[in-house]
């Protein structure tokens, strides 16, 4: 639920009405994002076998800190071609994809962290 909620906060940046709405979207989606990605990094820590934890969580922080802020120049093209409206509508559907392909998973469904 906190994936689709966030996902609604991105499609919201769209059509935020004055700079104060969008900077507490902002917010919304940084505090989401931080929740799911610290979530994600402890079962990811979890599931995996300690003798390759190292070379899998150094391919996470790859995709996360390395390839990730490669598209923002990609998203500030897209803005000046077509504006932010489609730019944050095609961004919170591929938020949207990526939670309903998480929530379908029933391995992803079932995992938790050790007590």
């Amino acid at each position: 639920m906190r994936l689709l909620g966030g996902t609604t906060a991105i499609a919201g940046l769209a059509y935020a009405p004055s700079v104060a709405l969008a900077a507490g979207a902002g917010v919304l989606i940084g505090l989401l994002a931080g929740l799911s990605g610290a979530l994600c990094g402890a079962l990811l820590q979890t599931a995996t076998d300690p003798a390759y934890l190292g070379r899998v969580t150094a391919v996470a922080s790859l995709f996360t800190m390395g390839i990730a802020p490669l598209g923002y120049p990609l998203a500030g093209a897209a803005i000046g071609l077509w504006g932010t409206t489609p730019v944050f509508l095609a961004g919170a559907g591929v938020c949207a994809t990526g939670a309903v392909t998480g929530l379908a998973s029933g391995h992803l469904r079932r995992a938790e962290l050790p007590r």
